[in-house]
């Protein structure tokens, strides 16, 4: 029988649904990256240093829930769950467009960074439970796609929105949308969750205590791309470099490129070799960054950093989500989150500490080039083989 045949299905009405779901929820969010601070300044006047505290509070917030976004998913219904935390995230867009204090704007930031904690755990939660664990890392690599095309095309029809009808468009769309994302969620057929008796409290409830490794090598990554998301406008300026929005784009097609082709070979035993191939390509990408002196080589960094994003970003997740019972794959989801959130706040935080003390950013890309090589040196030495010797088959 042809090999095809012999597979299990992958695109199942379900796992097209929560994908369907996940790119309105992150496109809903990512178009009004750009135009919230702008928004901000033109409504309450304020100035940049309130203004960039308050567009923090999103960060926060959800990296304060992750640990219990994992605990919640795994203790109660995900489908319920899913929904009423999409539904609230929802409403926080009625928030900005409503509220006219700066202090209750605060509030509301943060508890979208809450939602948006609990409702990306579950909705990564609720897709991999679709999936046969056969073909997992490829199901996790196409998922990932739904994220990466919101990235790429959201901040522009953001802006587009915004310059031509304003924000109060920008933000009738998103609650647009994420109401089609909650009728989407409704659809969803997940089997009801089993009563068990509750187990006792304990640490691995609320973080994989198995994937430490994982989480530490992710937070590295993490720490590198903060400086990318904040500061790579600032850095093409000073190397004299236009239209570095073309940057974001080049490293989500890479992405998405690698997404598609190294799913399948993720399914086939070669989960360790390909993050390890990323890892090493990551260090560098980020050194042809540091010390690029054309916008030729500045957009070639961009690919090589999202190509090799499209290898690391499937592989640690499968290995978290490997390594986890099934009672334990919203923990497993949190865990992965979570370094990538506790990197990207310490790299934006120290990239612009550092860009203060040296007057230029060349430095900060500098010091992400070598602490992704220490990430490396930590993959290939201890963290792969941690994975191989404790991973769980067929969960």
């Amino acid at each position: 029988m042809n090999e095809s045949v012999e597979k299990p299905a992958l695109w199942t009405r379900n796992f097209v649904t929560c994908a369907a779901a996940n790119f309105l929820l992150f496109f809903s969010f990512y178009q009004l990256l750009p135009v919230l601070p702008l928004y901000i300044f033109e409504k309450f006047q304020t100035d940049n240093s309130t203004a960039g505290i308050i567009i923090s509070l999103y960060t926060i917030g959800a990296l304060c829930c992750r640990p219990f976004a994992g605990f919640l998913v795994d203790s109660l219904s995900r489908k319920p769950l899913y929904f009423w935390t999409i539904f609230a995230f929802t409403l926080c867009f009625v928030g900005y467009w409503t509220i006219g204090l700066l202090p209750l704007m605060a509030v509301v930031r943060f508890m979208h960074g809450v939602f948006f904690g609990v409702s990306t755990t579950a909705s990564n939660t609720v897709a991999i439970d679709t999936l046969p664990s056969s073909r997992r890392g490829e199901g996790i690599g196409y998922f990932g796609i739904s994220v990466n095309l919101a990235f790429a095309t959201g901040p522009m029809t953001g802006m587009f929105l915004y310059e031509g009808l304003g924000a109060n468009v920008v933000f009738a769309i998103s609650v647009a949308l994420c109401i089609i994302g909650l009728i989407l969620v409704k659809t969803l057929q997940v089997k009801p969750k089993e009563k068990k008796p509750h187990a006792p409290l304990s640490l691995d409830r609320f973080f994989l205590t198995k994937a430490i490794p994982q989480f530490i090598n992710f937070i590295f990554v993490g720490f590198a791309y903060g400086p990318v998301t904040n500061y790579i406008s600032l850095y093409a300026k000073e190397l004299g470099i236009g239209g570095s929005g073309w940057f974001y784009a080049l490293i989500a097609a890479g992405l998405i490129l690698n997404r598609v082709l190294t799913g399948r070979l993720i399914d086939r035993g070669w989960l360790t070799r390909l993050i390890g191939i990323g890892m090493t390509l990551i260090v560098v990408a980020y050194t042809i960054l540091a010390f690029c002196n054309s916008a030729i080589v500045f957009f070639v960094s961009a690919f090589l950093i999202g190509t090799s994003l499209g290898l690391i970003f499937p592989g640690y997740q499968t290995m978290c989500v490997n390594l986890a019972r099934h009672d334990q794959r919203g923990t497993a989801n949190s865990t992965y989150l979570s370094g990538w959130d506790i990197g990207i706040g310490a790299g934006i935080l120290v990239g612009g500490s550092m860009a203060e003390h040296f007057g230029m950013h060349q430095q900060v890309f500098v010091a992400c080039a070598i602490a992704l090589a220490l990430a490396d040196i930590m993959f290939w030495t201890f963290t792969s083989k941690h994975y191989l010797k404790n991973k769980l088959e067929g969960v």
